[in-house]
């Protein structure tokens, strides 16, 4: 496999986003590249920056778990720090910036769809 999809495969796989200190370096050394490489992936080849990367990931998975019964019990706040975002303002900003919709705002316009 290319190395694009190793990172996605692994990103898909192991949920490394999760863990709210995750740094390129280590991300790199899971999948076994140097840093400078999935640097240069990450932004020639998806154009994106690792933050970028990874808050999209991040998203997707708050996206996911806000209608999975399993996290009924947590509350928005609690479903994104436990998706890896350390406070609720980036949470907010990240979750609107890349869906053009505060999270409460997608979960209504889910449920009325």
């Amino acid at each position: 496999p290319t190395l694009k999809n190793k990172l996605l495969n692994y990103l898909k796989i192991s949920k490394p986003y999760l863990n709210k200190n995750l740094t390129i370096g280590e991300l790199a050394e899971s999948i076994d590249v140097p840093t400078y490489q999935l640097s240069q992936l990450i932004n020639d080849k998806l154009g994106q920056s690792f933050f970028e990367l990874i808050n999209s990931y991040r998203v997707e998975e708050v996206k996911e778990r806000f209608f999975d019964p399993k996290y009924s019990n947590l509350t928005l706040l609690g479903i994104a720090m436990e998706c890896g975002f350390n406070s609720k303002a980036s949470f907010n900003r990240i979750f609107k910036q890349l869906t053009n919709q505060t999270p409460t705002e997608y979960i209504r316009a889910k449920e009325v769809a």
